[in-house]
């Protein structure tokens, strides 16, 4: 290689980092300039993944801290462990993403979506349901109760549609009905609200009833997660603690023309009763209490 092309050779090399020298200048001179008069505040960020159910102990090693420009922090964004110690996260939290203390609840409150103690059958659709504590065993349901379901209906319009003219005729309105829908149900996993999860304690030995709905998932089939739905949006849904050894065979819609009709009761013993329309007596009862204390 001659002079000159040697020359040409290291003059191209000194403008070209001369050049990156300034496009960096230029560029730490942009980002200065959009910062100018800009508080920058400091949050915890996600380096990588966190699974719901992530204990705030455990994340030292996923999470950074940064730096942010106000404008951009998260109105409910964390800025030290301090505000999620001993609580676990609520859902699944991205990469990237400022860690927000609306998504951290307390361990009591938060149940992995399929606990591996609960044994969903094969092929089951799961669905979650709000309901209120009445309507949910007072809030004692727990992950691998069986329960029953009854839907209740207020009165609603009829009709009937001509396939062949497409016209509608009024009948009827149908009655006031209540009816079990679904029996031997899997409950796979129940939520408070975490003001309940964390006060629900008991007094004098008497548990604490949640005053917010919970959700509760089941694992039903296809035809039953239909019904269900339908009934979740359209009546009311109760669910009742099933034992294995209650008997499903004497179900029967209920409306105001039946419901006083006289049914057996477990309550009393059948030998020992005298039955008139409307009235049961018995010389003797046996009560039948609960094998085991479900408690919140």
């Amino acid at each position: 290689m001659n002079r000159k092309k040697l020359l040409a050779v290291v003059g191209a090399l000194v403008l070209a980092m001369v050049c990156t020298a300034a496009l960096v200048r230029y560029v730490q001179g942009a980002k200065d300039r959009a910062l100018s008069g800009e508080e920058l505040v400091e949050v915890l960020v996600a380096k990588s993944p966190i699974k719901a159910g992530t204990a705030a102990a455990d994340l030292v090693g996923s999470v950074t801290a940064e730096r942010v420009q106000t404008k951009v922090r998260a109105a409910d964004a964390i800025t030290s462990f301090a505000q999620i110690d001993g609580l676990v996260t609520a859902i699944d939290v991205v990469a990237g993403e400022q860690l927000l203390s609306t998504r951290f609840v307390n361990p009591a409150s938060f149940q992995g979506a399929r606990s591996s103690s609960v044994k969903v059958p094969v092929g089951a659709n799961e669905v979650t349901f709000k309901l209120s504590p009445e309507r949910a065993l007072g809030g004692q349901l727990r992950p691998g109760d069986t329960v029953t379901a009854v839907a209740s209906f207020e009165s609603f319009d009829n009709e009937a549609l001509n396939p062949a003219t497409g016209e509608s005729k009024s009948l009827p309105k149908s009655p006031n009905t209540a009816h079990v829908i679904l029996n031997r149900v899997v409950v796979v996993r129940v939520q408070f609200p975490e003001s309940s999860a964390t006060s629900s304690k008991e007094k004098n030995g008497v548990g604490v009833a949640p005053t917010e709905d919970l959700l509760v998932t089941l694992a039903v089939d296809q035809p039953s997660l239909e019904r269900a739905v339908f009934a979740a949006e359209f009546g009311k849904v109760w669910l009742s603690y099933e034992p294995k050894t209650a008997d499903s065979t004497q179900n029967k819609e209920v409306t105001r023309g039946n419901v006083y009709s006289p049914t057996k009761s477990l309550l009393i013993d059948d030998t020992s009763i005298t039955t008139v329309p409307g009235v049961v007596t018995a010389a003797s009862t046996t009560s039948v209490s609960p094998s085991t204390t479900r408690k919140p």
